[in-house]
């Protein structure tokens, strides 16, 4: 099983199978390609994407309904067919989260979201057009009901298995394999 080490975690180990490729990587970052996603405890609803090209960069990932009940995009087939996405099923949508210093306020990039296939283990973030923020506030009371294990009506929930309008990852997304537990572990997907 390889391993890695973390400024934030230390070393982990996994499976190959539970990395993410973002081929084109982030913006401003196309270096970054291979990831863990991490749980971050039980009792979280948000996720760690953790960069396996550097042990000192990943951030908190979670579920876009947190921050827009009605989020939603049209996937281009170019983009579905870089990632080799064959089902909008497959699909999950991650937004990339800013917890805020002394944590009393959480936003969210929703210009530009992750969307990978759970399948394929590819994605790429998206760079939208449109009304969407870059710092969208998390709405706390549906984020904290989820952190207790309430499935929110509209699907919104710790696993990122419910639904957008890019579509449902049927196991969720996030890792298969158990690292080793510290803070952080790879998710399912």
């Amino acid at each position: 099983m390889p391993k890695f080490k973390t400024v934030r975690f230390g070393e982990l180990e996994y499976n190959l199978e539970d990395i993410v490729i973002l081929p084109d990587g982030l913006v401003g970052m196309p270096h970054l390609r291979n990831w863990l996603i991490m749980d971050m405890g039980d009792d979280n609803a948000m996720k760690w994407l953790q960069s396996l090209d550097r042990g000192d960069f990943g951030f908190p990932v979670t579920h876009p309904n947190f921050f827009l009940e009605d989020y939603g995009f049209e996937l281009k087939a170019d983009s579905r067919s870089r990632i080799g996405n064959t089902s909008k099923e497959n699909l999950a949508v991650m937004i990339i989260t800013t917890v805020h210093a002394g944590g009393d306020k959480v936003t969210g990039n929703m210009l530009a979201p992750l969307v990978i296939d759970a399948g394929t283990r590819r994605g790429l973030q998206l760079t939208l057009e449109g009304d969407f923020s870059l710092r969208q506030e998390i709405n706390y009371f549906k984020f904290g009901l989820a952190v207790n294990g309430v499935e929110v009506e509209n699907g919104a929930n710790p696993d990122f298995a419910s639904s957008t309008s890019v579509g449902r990852a049927e196991e969720g997304l996030p890792g298969r394999a158990g690292a080793e537990k510290a803070a952080c572990e790879p998710a399912s997907v």
